[in-house]
């Protein structure tokens, strides 16, 4: 039986660490916790609400120092393999891309599939009990890239 979701993707992540991969593996971790999901279970709702729950109590596990407990407004997954998506970060993958606030960043050159969640709750509401509502889309993406390693992505 082959191993899926995101607890893959935290092996994968702790791998690169005991590997000795650069500094910025714990950002690439988080990258990969808060925007992969290459195999979703439905792109709907109770998707969103799921995969978020899931997400921010991971990432306030993960911090030294989570802060609120609070929803998160909007959050985008994107349905690819990890490889897909690094290959962004790369001459063949993608290009350069300035954003509204002059950063630099890389676009994709083929479009993904993306889910958006997007709160509904109202600004404050305690994280177990807030409601995500769904946008699926299929277009590029924008990320910035560090060593070759997906480290923030843009939402647009």
């Amino acid at each position: 039986m082959a191993l899926k979701g995101p607890p893959v993707l935290l092996l994968l992540a702790a791998a690169l660490v005991l590997l000795g991969a650069p500094a910025t593996a714990d950002q690439y971790q988080k990258f990969l916790l808060q925007h992969v999901d290459a195999n979703p279970t439905g792109r709907n709702d109770k998707y969103c609400t799921k995969q978020m729950h899931y997400v921010l109590n991971e990432l306030r596990r993960l911090d030294p120092n989570p802060g609120e407990n609070t929803c998160k407004k909007i959050n985008t997954f994107i349905h690819a393999n990890i490889n897909a998506i690094r290959a962004v970060c790369t001459k063949g993958g993608g290009t350069d891309y300035q954003t509204k606030s002059n950063q630099i960043m890389r676009q994709s050159l083929h479009k993904f599939n993306i889910t958006t969640c997007i709160c509904t709750s109202r600004e404050g509401t305690p994280l177990k009990k807030c409601k995500y509502q769904t946008a699926a889309d299929f277009r590029m993406i924008v990320i910035a890239c560090n060593d070759g390693f997906p480290m923030h992505f843009e939402e647009s």
